[in-house]
């Protein structure tokens, strides 16, 4: 069996597509190997439980879920076996394994996967090797599972040693291609990892992009945004602060607000009880969730996008680390990624991406004397 397998379920009336996996499920004393499913909504299934990324974190965590149980406990393979563990070992960590899922939600929502997303910021940094570019490629390479990111070139004949080498110090020893050999970096070494990129579709596309009077009329394309971290946001957050769901706190007349998120979806109702409800949420992802059900205010198709972009100015305008982090993507194009609204998505009017690009240039004017 493959590491996932297709799957789907019926929700609000809508087929939403998945994956599945096998894991070992604990029920009282004994064990099954069952299906886990994960859905495009970020919907995480197994037995008769329905939770998320957190709770899947939190089955692992208490082991109701585990990838090795005990040897010699009772063992029942759904629908074919009975049995005891034998010894088992995993070459995954739930980790690893969360990771692998999240990127498979990606896929299923038709945009890049951690991978994919590395890749993104490497086609970028080989266009503008600059220093706030190279923590954006060391903090994507990061979130890639560790397991994976040999493959994320797509290149078996130097798996990832040219971002390696890009993410190291002149004069560092790293593990080279094969196993037990090393490689010394060396700035030729580093400009031969600049040279490789450089040589890919992507790169050689942004390279050749035609220059006008005033700028280029084609920019390496980013993605942002879609991404959701069960265990926490990462540390450095890199380029997901300029999520809307980032806890980055904002102003709007006068009140406080934890992220975007809770602000746009509290500022989207006119019902008191609701937009306090909202804005204490836990997360900005509880957020939406909540300001979906709301009864929205008069006029709010219209006024959205002034909102979203007054609060995305309050949030960069607040947070210079982020303003930093946002300038760092220099002229690209930005791509926002968010599975619920074809609106804000790429997918659709990509209203995001284009704000946070508008509110990147006005950051740039602001430098200028």
């Amino acid at each position: 069996m493959p590491d996932s397998t297709p799957t789907s379920r019926v929700a609000g009336g809508d087929v939403v597509e998945g994956r599945q996996r096998l894991v070992f499920f604990r029920n009282n004393d004994y064990y099954t190997l069952d299906t886990l499913g994960v859905f495009a909504d970020g919907a995480v299934l197994w037995g008769y439980e329905t939770t998320d990324f957190a709770g899947l974190r939190a089955a692992f965590d208490d082991g109701t879920l585990t990838l090795t149980p005990p040897e010699g406990v009772p063992l029942i393979i759904t629908g074919t076996a009975k049995g005891t563990v034998p010894a088992l070992e995993s070459w995954l960590t739930p980790e690893l394994l969360i990771g692998e899922l999240a990127d498979e939600v990606d896929r299923l929502n038709d945009r890049p996967d951690s991978s994919g997303r590395c890749r993104d910021t490497l086609v970028a940094y080989a266009a503008d090797p600059t220093a706030a570019r190279l923590e954006l490629v060391r903090a994507a390479y990061h979130a890639v599972p560790e397991h994976r990111r040999i493959f994320m070139l797509g290149d078996m004949d130097h798996n990832d040693v040219p971002v390696r080498i890009l993410l190291a110090e002149v004069g560092e020893t790293i593990p080279a291609r094969n196993e037990g050999q090393t490689l010394t970096v060396t700035p030729e070494l580093r400009e031969w990892a600049l040279g490789y990129l450089r040589r890919s579709e992507a790169g050689v596309a942004g390279e050749q992009a035609r220059r006008v009077a005033d700028g280029p009329e084609a920019t390496v394309p980013l993605v942002v945004g879609g991404t959701v971290y069960p265990s926490g946001w990462p540390e450095p957050a890199g380029l997901e602060v300029l999520q809307a769901d980032y806890p980055a706190a904002v102003t709007h007349d006068g009140r406080e607000y934890a992220s975007v998120m809770h602000a746009y979806w509290a500022l989207s109702t006119d019902d008191a009880g609701w937009h306090d409800r909202i804005a204490a949420a836990f997360r900005g992802l509880d957020a939406r969730s909540l300001g979906v059900e709301a009864p929205r205010r008069a006029g709010w198709p219209a006024a959205r996008l002034g909102v979203m972009a007054a609060l995305l100015r309050n949030k960069f305008e607040r947070h210079p680390a982020m303003a930093e982090t946002l300038l760092g993507t220099g002229d690209a194009r930005l791509l926002y990624s968010d599975w619920a609204s074809k609106y804000w998505s790429s997918s659709g009017a990509n209203w995001l991406g284009r704000l946070l690009e508008l509110v990147r240039s006005e950051l740039a004017r602001s430098q200028r004397p």
